[in-house]
């Protein structure tokens, strides 16, 4: 019962324990048949005969609930899962057919003057038993992970051993040993010393993990930790306990365990250092990040500047010969005055190509409304010529940014080219569905510049005449836009 007691204070798998418990239970039970048989029931056969059945349930049970504790701490489940049902289910049968050996005496065969004689189920149950028990070996061998224990597997046999020589003795020489007419153990006692060596053995070589060996635990091991009980009496103590008096790098922990509690310190010197250089990485990282970004900054500069330097250089090449004509006419008073309208034509078209390139520049695709606001400027210059203009917008429509900035252009070339040569002009921006831009005037041969720039941009146009109105078209349902 010490044993048993002992058991559920060390071994750590739950069902492992369970069994081994019920064995320490099943041992227990053979020295209480004994009792029984030889103080109480052995003048009555029924009752001794019955005593003689739980003799042999007890080699059925132990065996069998040994081997289920050791395919509690198997690592091949499965395979131990079905050993064990087959074992179970043999126990079971050979426990009924025990139990019933008054009916059929395949056990025991009882004569008279307490004579017996053992039948087939005596031989079957001995096989069983010794199967059984090999298999607790062979289990726990083959589930244990380290090979320093599995080579130090004499350690629960000798232990085993001593327990079943006491055995072959009792049974070879008829009985236990006497010194001074007292017997020096019962075959009860060689029995347990097998059973109990077997698995003492195992815990000591740690082929059945337990949490026993505290001592090497806290010797061998790097906590800084205390184990006392609950009179502050220490039993088990770290090499590597430390003390620090400002208490700055040791943090202590106090836990309650059976029959008394643990204290260990927590060494924060290593965590305050890896804290140290983590800060100093992060002062590093943000450097690194304000550089980062203000290199960024720069660069983002310097790409604005090279796109305006690049627009700057489009828009310049783009209205060149605007700005050289209207410079031609700063040489005197005369012809600046005679040209102060054509200039302001040729500068309102500077400026409104140029919004237009910016505009495109950023947008593939420019509403029409866009391309309204740069006629309607220069239709109201235009107006200074004492002509008569008319600018008519339909629906709102989206169009390739390089398209509106070349139909501005034509439309800029037409205006400069019949300034002071006609009395009315119009323009029509999307007066339909399938029409871009009409452009109606009573000058004579008016859209010779406006033709080259569309023709250069790709872009299709017609030209008719109707009534002495000369009308310029692009798109429309016959020639499209492109």
């Amino acid at each position: 019962m010490m044993w048993g007691r002992g058991i559920r204070s060390r071994v750590i798998h739950k069902r492992t324990r369970n069994c081994l418990t019920g064995v320490s239970w099943t041992l227990f039970s053979l020295y209480l048949i004994r009792v029984c048989r030889w103080e109480f029931f052995g003048q009555t056969p029924f009752l001794d005969h019955i005593c003689w059945y739980f003799y042999y349930m007890v080699f059925i049970t132990v065996p069998l609930l040994s081997f289920h504790a050791a395919a509690g701490i198997s690592r091949e489940q499965n395979s131990c899962n079905t050993v064990l049902k087959l074992a179970w289910i043999s126990g079971v049968l050979l426990t009924a057919a025990t139990a019933t050996n008054g009916i059929h005496g395949m056990l025991l065969k009882f004569g008279d003057e307490d004579s017996y004689t053992h039948g087939p189920l005596y031989y079957l149950l001995t096989t069983y038993s010794v199967l059984m028990s090999f298999g607790v070996l062979i289990v726990l061998i083959r589930c244990c992970r380290l090979s320093e224990c599995r080579s130090q597997i004499y350690v629960p046999l000798l232990m085993s051993g001593a327990g079943m020589a006491m055995l072959v003795w009792y049974n070879t020489v008829g009985g236990s040993p006497r010194i001074f007419d007292i017997k020096l153990f019962y075959m009860q006692d060689a029995y347990s010393l097998i059973v109990t060596g077997l698995w003492e053995g195992c815990m000591i070589i740690g082929i059945l993990p337990s949490n026993s060996d505290y001592r090497q635990i806290f010797e061998q091991s790097h906590i800084n930790a205390v184990l006392k009980d609950r009179n502050d009496t220490v039993w088990y103590s770290s090499v590597q306990v430390q003390s620090d008096e400002e208490g700055v790098d040791l943090i202590e922990h106090q836990k309650p365990v059976a029959g008394g509690n643990i204290t260990w310190t927590e060494d924060l010197h290593t965590i305050r250092s890896l804290q140290n250089e983590l800060a100093e990485a992060n002062e590093i990282l943000e450097e690194e990040n304000d550089l980062i970004e203000e290199e960024n900054r720069i660069t983002a500069e310097r790409l604005q500047y090279e796109i305006k330097n690049r627009l700057y250089d489009e828009i310049a090449a783009h209205t060149h010969s605007q700005l050289e004509e209207i410079a031609g006419t700063f040489t005197d008073t005369k012809t600046f005055t005679d040209g102060l309208v054509r200039s302001l034509l040729l500068g309102t078209s500077v400026k409104r190509v140029s919004n237009l390139m910016i505009l495109a520049d950023a947008n593939r695709y420019l509403s029409s409304d866009e391309f309204v606001l740069a006629l309607r400027e220069t239709m109201e210059n235009f107006r200074l010529t004492g002509a008569d203009c008319e600018l008519r917008q339909g629906e709102t429509r989206q169009y390739p940014s390089g398209v509106l900035l070349a139909v501005y252009d034509a439309v800029a070339a037409a205006a400069v080219a019949v300034s002071g040569m006609c009395s009315a002009f119009s323009v029509s921006v999307t007066p339909d569905d399938d029409t871009l831009l009409v452009i109606e005037t009573d000058a004579e041969d008016p859209y010779a510049g406006a033709s080259g720039i569309l023709n250069k941009a790709g872009i299709r146009f017609s030209v008719s005449e109707s009534d002495g109105t000369q009308i310029l078209s692009t798109g429309g349902a016959v020639h499209g836009l492109l």
